[in-house]
C-alpha cells in the first residue's frame, strides 16, 4: 500500500495535469480565434514501456532520416534513474537524438527523448517539461503527452504505441483520433509485453497494427499523402465530388443501416480523406471501389464518422455550474420523485457516468429519497457495450479527482470500474437520434459535442425535439461550441458561457409536436377538451358575465404578449394605439405600434423582462390619425397561473386631461416650447431614447458573443401547424417513445439476465461437481435451492421449493435439524457434527449463515460431506472395541452416549436403540448421575485431566449390585470438531 506522502504527491501531479490541460485548451482556443499560421513540422509521439527499448531500436533503424517529421519519445522511467536512453537510441539512427530540457522548439528530422521524473507537453510546436516534484514515477506520462499533442497538432498529430505493460497511451490515442490524427500500434505478437498494444487495439481506433520494422514505410507514405500535405501548407483543400460522396453514403447506409447525409460536409470530407490517405488512394472513385471490394472498410469508416471519443467531466467548470442548477432543481422535488435524464451520443459512457456522479453528489446534499434514471444512447453498438461494462483504463485518473475515484470507482490492476450504486442509475442502448423517437418527460438532457457534427437543417429539427422531450423547467446541457441558435423562444440561458439552458413554455410550441414528430391538430384537442369538460354552473355563468361587463366598462385597452412581443390576447379597443403593418400580416405588438409608441413599448417590455417588476410610462406622445395624443403605458409580468408563465400584460390608456388653472400655469412656464412640444417632454423622450439605445447596445454585444460559436444559423423558421389528426398522432408518437424506452430497458435487463443465467449455471455445476449435498434456506427456514446429492438425505422434490425444512422427512438420525438451524440463525455461529443415515452412512453436517455481498444475513447453508471413506477404519476400530471384554462408551460434550460396545449393553441389560444419543446421566433411573463422577468428567473436557481407578459401587436397575473401577480420557479430534470422552469400566469381584 502506498504511504500518505506518496498519495499526496500523486494528487498534486493529477492537479497539475488538469490545470495544464485547461491552460492548453484555452491557449488553443485563443490560437484558433486568431487564425495562426499552420505549423510546418508534424510531430510523431511514441510511447513505450517495459520491453520498449528493443522496439524503439527496430523502429529507428528502419526510419529514413529525411521524413520531415519530428519524433518525441515518452517512456516509463524512475525519477532517480540516470537515463542513457538518448545515448542508446543515438546509435540506431543518423538523426540527432536530444534529451528534452524545457521550451525546446521542435525541428524536423529530430528525435526528442523525455527525461525521467517529468511530464511532457507541447504547445505551438514547443516542448515543455513539467516537474512533478515526486520521488516516484509520474502516472501515465504517455497519455498526458498524447492528449497535449492532439490539442496542439489537431489532424497533423500521429501517435505510435510500442511494447509495455498496463494501459498507458490508450486514452491519449483516443484524443488523437478525435482530432482526426493517425495512430499506429505494435503488433502484440512482436511485442515483448503486449499490455499497452492490446489495450490500444481494443479501442478499435488503431489505423495500423504492425511490427516496429514495418512502421516507417507506412508512416512515410502517410505523411507524404495529400491529406497531411494540405495541413502543412496554406492551400485550399480539394472537396470531394458529389457523386462519389453520395455513393459512400449509400454504401454506409446499406451495410450499417444509418444515413450520414445530414452530417456536416467538412467533417465527412476530413474523415474520408484521412482513410483514403491511409490506403494511399488519391481518386475518390477508387476509394468507392475499394469499399465495395473490402466491406470491412465500410465498418471502419462508420466508426471513424461516429467519433466515439469522450472523457469524464469534460470542461470541469461546466459540470460544477451544472451541479449547482441540478441542486436547485432537486431541492424542489417531492419525496420519492424520479429524476429522468437522457444523454444522446453518449459514446463509451463517460458523460453518462459523469452526470450520474453529479446527481449522486446532489442527492447526498439534499438527503431526499429520489430515484435517478439516466438513458445513454449512441449509434455505435460497440461503444454501448463498453459503456455497459463500466470499466475504463487507468488514464481516467487525470480527469477525475482522487476523492471521486475512491468513492465511485473500484481499482483493478490497470483499470477502474464504476461502482454498483452508479451503474444502477444508468441504462444504455443503441439509438439513432435522427430517426428513433426521443425519450420524454426528462428533467435533464445532455447533448454535448454532438450537434457540431450535424448540419444546420438537422440541428433546427433536433432542438424542438429536445424541447418536446424535456419537462417544463427541464435543463438542456450543450457543448461549449454549440448553441440553441434561433430557438430563444424555446430555451432561456442559465449559463451562456457553458451553454446550460432551461426549457421555456413557448406559446407556439405548447400544443404542438416538433416537425419530425407528426403533430395532431389544435382543433381536435380543443374538441376533446370541450367534450370532457363539465358544463359550468349557473352561478359561474353569472359571475363570468359580471366580470366581463366590468372589464369592458372600466378596464383600459390591454394586450397580452410573450417576451418576443407576439400578441396572444387583445382586450378592448386598441385602434388609436395600434395599426396593421405593411406586407404579410403579422401579430407582433412592436410592429403594429403607432408612431411614438414603439420605442417606449420595446424599452418597457425589455425592462419588465429583466427586472421582473411593473413598468409605468406616462404621457407618451403618439401619432394617431394625423394627430398627437398623450398615452399612459404600463407593462406587468403575469405570474398567477402556470399557463400564463412567460407572458406580459400591456395596458394602454389616454393620459388624464389637465385642469384649466394648472394648464394656464404650465403654459406660462413653457417659454422654450416650440410648436406645442415642451422642452421637458423632448428631454424625457431623449432620455428614454438614450436608455433604450444603451440597452440595445448591451443586448447586441450579448448576441454577438453567442453568434461567435456559429455562423450557419442566420434565418428563423415559422413552422406551420398541421391541421389534422393531432390527438391521434400525439398519442402515437408518445407510445413510440414509451415503446423505445421499454425496448431499451428490456435490452438492458436481457443482458443482465444472460449474465445471471451464466453465473447460475456455473454455480450449479460447481456445486454438483463437488459431490457435496447442499441445501440453501431463507431467513424463514424455507427451502430456496438444493443440489442433487441432497435428495439422498432430505426427501426433496422440485415442488418443495419454498416449503419449511421442518415439514420434510430426512434420512438422517438427527431429529432436531430444524432446531439447530434456528440456533444458528439466532446466534450466527456455525454448527458442525457427524450424523448417521438410517442406512448406516456417515456425514459431516455443517450449518452456517448465508451472507450476501453486502454482508447481510439472508438465510442458512446446510452441507453434508460424505465421510464414508473412513467407514472401513471405523469398522476396524468397532470390531476391536466389540472384542474388549470390559464395558466401553463414548460420550460427546453434552454427555450423550455416541457409541457403546456389546459388553456394556450385556452388563447393564440395556438396548442400543434406547441408549444411543441418550444422556449418560439419565439412562436407567439416573443411576450414573453421581456428583463425584460428574465433576471428574467435567474436568476432562475443560482441563483435559483424565482419571483412572475411579471406584463406583451401586445397585443398577436390571443389573443388580455392581462394583466398578472407571478410567476416562478425552479423545483428541481435528480442530473445529466437538470434543468426546472415552469411558472404560472394569467390573470388580464383590
Amino acid at each position: 500500500m502506498p504511504n500518505s506522502k506518496a498519495v499526496n504527491q500523486e494528487e498534486t501531479v493529477i492537479k497539475k495535469i488538469a490545470e495544464t490541460n485547461s491552460q492548453q485548451s484555452q491557449s488553443v482556443s485563443s490560437a484558433n480565434d486568431a487564425a495562426p499560421e499552420p505549423q510546418t513540422v508534424p510531430i510523431v509521439g511514441i510511447g513505450a514501456s517495459a520491453g520498449g527499448l528493443e522496439a524503439l531500436d527496430e523502429l529507428l533503424q528502419n526510419m529514413p532520416v529525411d521524413t520531415g517529421l519530428a519524433f518525441v519519445i515518452v517512456t516509463h522511467q524512475h525519477p532517480n534513474h540516470s537515463s542513457l536512453l538518448a545515448e542508446l537510441l543515438g546509435r540506431q539512427t543518423a538523426m540527432p537524438v536530444v534529451e528534452v530540457t524545457d521550451e525546446i522548439k521542435v525541428n524536423a528530422n529530430h528525435v526528442y527523448v523525455a527525461t525521467p521524473g517529468c511530464l511532457l507537453t507541447v504547445l505551438n510546436g514547443t516542448l515543455h517539461r513539467m516537474d512533478t516534484g515526486n520521488l516516484e514515477s509520474p502516472r501515465l506520462p504517455i497519455d498526458y503527452f498524447f492528449r497535449s499533442l492532439a490539442e496542439d497538432q489537431k489532424e497533423r498529430a500521429v501517435c505510435i504505441i510500442l511494447s509495455g505493460t498496463g494501459t498507458d497511451g490508450t486514452l491519449g490515442l483516443k484524443a488523437i483520433k478525435e482530432a482526426s490524427g493517425m495512430a499506429m500500434v505494435e503488433d502484440p505478437k512482436s511485442a515483448k509485453y503486449a499490455g499497452m498494444p492490446a489495450s490500444a487495439i481494443g479501442t478499435g481506433l488503431a489505423d495500423y497494427v504492425l511490427p516496429p520494422a514495418d512502421m516507417p514505410e507506412h508512416l512515410v507514405a502517410y505523411s507524404a499523402g495529400p491529406f497531411l500535405a494540405t495541413k502543412l501548407v496554406k492551400v485550399p483543400e480539394p472537396e470531394l465530388p458529389a457523386e462519389p460522396l453520395q455513393k459512400i453514403f449509400l454504401l454506409l447506409r446499406k451495410q450499417t443501416g444509418h444515413d450520414f447525409s445530414s452530417y456536416k460536409i467538412n467533417t465527412l470530407h476530413r474523415r474520408i480523406e484521412r482513410r483514403m490517405n491511409i490506403h494511399q488512394i488519391e481518386i475518390p472513385d477508387d476509394y468507392v471501389r475499394y469499399m465495395q471490394e473490402n466491406p470491412h472498410e465500410v465498418d471502419i469508416l462508420f466508426r471513424e464518422l461516429l467519433i466515439s471519443v469522450t472523457h469524464f467531466f469534460r470542461d470541469e467548470e461546466a459540470w460544477v455550474e451544472l451541479g449547482e442548477h441540478l441542486q436547485q432543481q432537486m431541492s424542489a422535488k417531492p419525496e420519492n420523485a424520479v429524476i429522468r435524464a437522457w444523454v444522446p451520443g453518449c459514446a463509451t459512457g463517460e458523460e453518462v457516468y459523469s452526470l450520474a456522479i453529479i446527481l449522486r453528489e446532489c442527492l447526498g446534499q439534499t438527503e431526499q429519497h429520489i430515484k435517478v434514471q439516466i438513458f445513454g444512447t449512441d449509434l455505435d453498438a460497440a461503444a454501448i457495450e463498453t459503456a455497459r461494462s463500466g470499466q475504463y483504463a487507468d488514464g481516467i485518473a487525470a480527469d477525475i479527482s482522487p476523492k471521486r475515484l475512491e468513492r465511485f470507482f473500484t481499482h483493478n490492476e490497470d483499470s477502474y470500474r464504476i461502482r454498483k450504486e452508479i451503474r444502477e442509475m444508468t441504462v444504455f442502448a443503441p439509438q439513432n437520434i435522427i430517426t428513433d423517437p426521443p425519450f420524454t418527460k426528462l428533467d435533464i438532457l445532455s447533448c454535448r459535442n454532438l450537434l457540431i457534427y450535424l448540419n444546420a437543417d438537422l440541428q433546427k429539427k433536433l432542438l424542438p425535439i429536445f424541447h418536446y422531450a424535456l419537462k417544463p423547467g427541464g435543463i438542456l446541457f450543450l457543448g461549449p461550441s454549440e448553441t440553441i441558435g434561433t430557438f430563444s423562444d424555446l430555451f432561456e440561458p442559465l449559463s451562456k458561457r457553458w451553454k446550460i439552458y432551461r426549457r421555456k413554455e413557448s406559446v407556439d410550441m405548447n400544443n404542438s409536436m416538433p416537425v419530425i414528430l407528426n403533430r395532431p391538430t389544435m382543433d381536435k384537442r380543443r374538441e376533446t377538451t370541450l367534450m370532457t369538460k363539465p358544463l359550468p354552473s349557473r352561478e359561474t355563468r353569472v359571475s363570468v358575465a359580471i366580470e366581463r361587463l366590468l372589464l369592458n366598462r372600466f378596464a383600459p385597452a390591454s394586450i397580452v404578449v410573450n417576451d418576443l412581443g407576439n400578441i396572444v390576447f387583445i382586450h378592448g379597443r386598441t385602434g388609436m394605439y395600434l395599426e396593421p403593418s405593411e406586407g404579410e400580416p403579422r401579430h407582433n405588438l412592436l410592429e403594429m405600434a403607432r408612431e411614438g409608441l414603439k420605442v417606449a413599448l420595446s424599452a418597457a417590455l425589455r425592462k419588465c423582462s429583466t427586472t421582473d417588476t411593473d413598468v409605468i410610462e406616462e404621457r407618451i406622445r403618439v401619432n394617431s390619425n394625423d394627430d398627437f395624443i398623450l398615452v399612459d403605458l404600463s407593462v406587468s409580468k403575469l405570474h398567477d397561473l402556470e399557463t400564463l408563465q412567460g407572458l406580459f400584460l400591456v395596458c394602454l390608456q389616454p393620459s388624464p386631461t389637465v385642469s384649466p388653472e394648472i394648464s394656464k400655469k404650465k403654459k406660462k412656464k413653457r417659454k422654450g416650447a416650440h410648436n406645442g412640444i415642451s422642452v421637458e417632454h423632448l428631454e424625457h423622450e431623449l432620455q428614454s431614447m438614450r436608455e433604450s439605445h444603451q440597452r440595445t447596445l448591451e443586448e447586441l454585444q450579448t448576441s454577438n458573443e453567442e453568434l461567435k460559436s456559429t455562423n450557419e444559423e442566420l434565418q428563423s423558421i415559422n413552422e406551420e401547424l398541421q391541421s389534422s389528426n393531432e390527438e391521434l398522432e400525439t398519442s402515437k408518437e408518445e407510445m413510440q417513445s414509451l415503446n423505445e424506452e421499454l425496448t431499451t430497458v428490456n435490452s438492458e435487463l436481457q443482458s443482465k439476465l444472460d449474465e445471471l443465467s451464466h453465473a447460475n449455471d456455473d454455480m450449479q455445476n460447481l456445486l454438483n461437481s463437488t459431490d457435496v449435498a447442499t441445501v440453501f434456506l431463507d431467513k424463514d427456514l424455507n427451502i430456496r435451492r438444493y443440489t442433487e446429492q441432497a435428495k439422498e438425505l432430505v426427501m426433496l422434490r422440485e415442488n418443495d421449493i419454498g416449503r419449511p425444512i421442518s415439514e420434510l422427512a430426512s434420512n438422517i438420525e438427527h431429529d432436531d435439524l430444524a432446531e439447530k438451524c434456528r440456533d444458528v440463525l439466532r446466534t450466527l455461529k456455525y454448527f458442525e457434527c457427524e450424523v448417521r443415515t438410517k442406512n448406516g452412512g456417515w456425514y459431516q453436517l455443517r450449518i452456517s449463515p448465508y451472507r450476501t455481498t453486502e454482508n447481510l444475513i439472508d438465510g442458512l447453508v446446510i452441507t453434508f460431506v460424505n465421510i464414508r471413506s473412513s467407514s472401513e477404519l471405523r469398522a476396524f476400530f468397532e470390531s476391536i472395541v466389540e472384542a474388549v471384554r470390559h464395558p466401553l462408551i463414548v460420550l460427546d460434550e453434552n454427555w450423550c452416549i455416541m457409541s457403546a460396545n456389546r459388553c456394556f449393553y450385556e452388563t447393564f441389560k440395556l438396548v442400543p436403540d434406547d441408549t444411543i444419543l441418550s444422556s449418560f446421566y439419565q439412562i436407567g433411573d439416573g443411576e450414573w448421575n453421581i456428583p463425584e463422577l460428574r465433576n471428574s468428567l467435567e474436568k476432562i473436557l475443560t482441563d483435559n485431566i483424565p482419571f483412572e481407578n475411579f471406584r463406583v459401587e451401586h445397585d443398577f436397575t436390571g443389573a443388580g449390585h455392581k462394583v466398578l473401577q472407571l478410567n476416562a480420557r478425552r479423545l483428541n479430534r481435528e480442530q473445529g470438531m466437538p470434543s468426546m470422552v472415552l469411558l472404560a469400566m472394569e467390573v470388580l469381584p464383590q
